[in-house]
């Protein structure tokens, strides 16, 4: 069963993301998550987490580059990365 999340934009559009993965980054936790209409992941840092509500929110382009790269060396037998 896929890990499913929903997640609410600024203007209260629900959108659905598939959980491909949470990685721990220089102490803090980023999810990796994916749209069924998209080919690029989405990475956002785990900013608090009560009961099964997550808060998440956008980090700096250096931190995603870093946690995409531990993404793809944890994961290069489970997903064709073409970059």
């Amino acid at each position: 069963m896929d890990d499913i999340i929903i997640l609410v934009d600024e203007n209260g559009q629900e959108q659905e993301y598939e959980l491909l993965d949470t990685i721990e980054y220089e102490g803090e936790r980023y999810v990796v998550l994916i749209r069924d209409d998209e080919e690029t992941v989405d990475i956002l840092k785990v900013e608090s987490e009560e009961d099964e509500e997550l808060s998440l929110v956008t980090c700096e382009d250096d931190v995603v580059e870093e946690v995409y790269h531990i993404f793809k060396e944890k994961n290069t037998e489970n997903f064709d990365f073409d970059d």
